[in-house]
């Protein structure tokens, strides 16, 4: 129930940090997205197959799910795992 909890008033320190991670969040998300669009273009560029999807696909997951969307990226894109 929602009610119950302690509402952050706006003036309140509080507040302020609230509103500046999430900030930086969506900052990193944006950062990360760039990244993998940056790297998923240039893998097609090089005449190599991106996996499942399209880079534009790969960079709105990240945008949306972040640091481990882009792990999940690198991890078939470059580390020792992924298929020759």
């Amino acid at each position: 129930n929602l009610d119950s909890l302690p509402a952050i008033e706006t003036g309140s320190p509080l507040f302020a940090l609230v509103i500046l991670f999430w900030a930086m969040t969506a900052y990193v998300h944006i950062l990360f997205a760039a990244a993998v669009n940056r790297d998923a273009t240039s893998i097609e560029r090089a005449g190599r197959e991106v996996e499942l999807v399209a880079p534009a696909v790969w960079a709105t997951a990240t945008l949306l799910g972040g640091v481990i969307v882009a792990a999940i990226y690198w991890f078939m894109h470059h580390s020792a795992l992924r298929r020759p």
